[in-house]
C-alpha cells in the first residue's frame, strides 16, 4: 500500500526549526488521548554528526507546537512541553535520539496530589473549582448532578476530576487552556467523520469477548442520613455493538449516591462502560487527518467485525521519506 506524503511544521520555543532538522529526523510522533491523559509527541532522530547531544541538545520544559500538512490542509497538533531526552548509541556509531513531550497544560500543577473536600456542589460547581486553580476554563453541559459532599485524598486534580466526571458519564479533555466535559452519549453518537473500506486499512486486530458484558444493572444504596433506600435497576439497549446479547449477567452496584438522579447516572453509564468494551481493537490506515480521538470511524469490509467505531486514541507517524500513516485504540458504538 502507497501511504500518502504529508510535511510537518516543527516550533522550538516559537521558532519554526523543521528546514534545520529535517535531514536528521527519522520520524515524527504525535498521540491524540481521548480524555484525561495528556497528548504526546515524540521526535526521532539520527545523530551521527552528535549534533542533538551537543549544541542542538533541547531545553527541558521547551515548548514544542507541531503542525502536519496533506494536501493543502493542516492539523494543529497543539503545544507540548519537553519532559524526557533519550539519548542511544554504541562503539560502532549510529546514534540516535528521542525527545518526548506531553501537552503543554499538562504542567507540575496538574500532577501535584492534594487532599480537600467539595460540600453542596454541582459537578459543574466542582470542575469549575478545579480548572480555576489550574488557570482553565470549562466549556460543555453539564447537568446539575449536586451530591452533598465528594473528597479528593491525595490525588492530583485529573486522577480526581476524571473519577468523579466519568463515574456520572462525562469525559473531559484539556485543550488549549480549555477543559472541555462531554456526555459519553453525545461522543459516541457522533456522525463518522471517516469511512474505511478494508483496502484503506494497513492492518487491523479486532476481538469480540462476552466476558464481563451485562443484561441489566442495579444499584443500591443506604443513605444514612436521609435514612432511606436508594435503588435504580436499568437494562441494555445493545446499542455499545450489541454487547448485551448471549449475556443474562447483572451487574451490581453499591456506589455512593443520594437520589435517583445520580443513581441512574451512574447506573446507566456503568452499564454502558461494560458492555462498549465488547468489540475493541487497533486499525493502522493511510494518513487521515481526521482520523482524531473522540471522532467515529465507520469501518467497512470486514465481515461481522464492521461497523462504527469511537477512536479512543489515535496515533499519527510521519516517516522520514515523508509517508504518513494514522492508527488507533478503537472499540464499537454501532453495528
Amino acid at each position: 500500500m502507497n501511504l500518502p506524503k504529508a510535511t510537518f511544521e516543527l516550533q522550538y520555543n516559537g521558532r519554526d526549526i523543521s528546514t534545520d532538522i529535517s535531514p536528521t529526523v527519522i520520524s515524527i510522533d504525535y498521540t491524540d488521548k481521548l480524555h484525561t491523559e495528556a497528548d504526546e509527541i515524540t521526535v526521532s532522530v539520527e545523530d551521527s554528526a552528535q549534533l542533538w547531544q551537543n549544541g542542538w541538545y533541547p531545553e527541558k520544559g521547551a515548548t514544542l507546537q507541531l503542525f502536519i500538512q496533506l494536501n493543502g490542509q493542516q492539523l494543529n497538533c497543539g503545544a507540548f512541553t519537553i519532559d524526557e531526552i533519550e539519548g542511544n548509541g554504541s562503539s560502532s556509531g549510529g546514534d540516535t535520539m528521542q525527545i518526548r513531550a506531553i501537552g503543554a497544560t499538562f504542567g507540575k500543577a496538574m500532577r501535584t496530589k492534594s487532599t480537600r473536600a467539595h460540600e453542596n456542589k454541582s459537578l459543574k460547581e466542582i470542575a469549575n473549582t478545579v480548572a480555576a486553580a489550574l488557570g482553565l476554563k470549562v466549556q460543555g453541559e453539564i447537568a446539575d448532578i449536586r451530591p452533598s459532599r465528594v473528597h479528593q485524598y491525595r490525588e492530583n486534580s485529573l486522577t480526581f476530576l476524571n473519577r468523579l466526571a466519568t463515574s456520572y458519564g462525562y469525559f473531559f479533555s484539556i485543550r488549549g487552556n480549555l477543559m472541555v466535559f462531554q456526555k459519553y452519549k453525545d461522543i459516541e453518537g457522533r456522525i463518522p467523520s471517516v469511512t474505511l473500506a478494508r483496502t484503506d486499512l494497513v492492518s487491523w486486530r479486532i476481538k469480540d469477548i462476552s466476558l464481563q458484558t451485562y443484561a441489566s444493572a442495579r444499584i443500591r444504596h443506604h443513605h444514612f442520613k436521609a435514612k432511606k433506600i436508594v435503588e435504580y435497576s436499568t437494562s441494555a439497549d445493545g446499542d455499545a455493538g450489541d454487547g448485551a446479547i448471549g449475556s443474562t449477567d447483572s451487574l451490581e452496584l453499591r456506589s455512593r449516591c443520594e437520589n435517583e438522579q445520580q443513581a441512574q447516572a451512574i447506573g446507566d453509564y456503568a452499564l454502558h462502560s461494560g458492555n462498549s468494551r465488547m468489540v475493541t481493537g487497533e486499525i493502522e490506515t493511510m494518513g487521515n487527518l481526521l482520523f482524531l480521538s473522540g471522532n467515529t470511524v465507520q469501518v467497512q469490509g470486514i465481515g461481522k467485525f464492521s461497523g462504527t467505531y469511537m477512536i479512543e486514541a489515535a496515533h499519527h507517524t510521519i516517516s522520514r521519506d515523508g509517508a504518513y500513516k494514522t492508527s488507533g485504540n478503537i472499540y464499537r458504538v454501532k453495528k
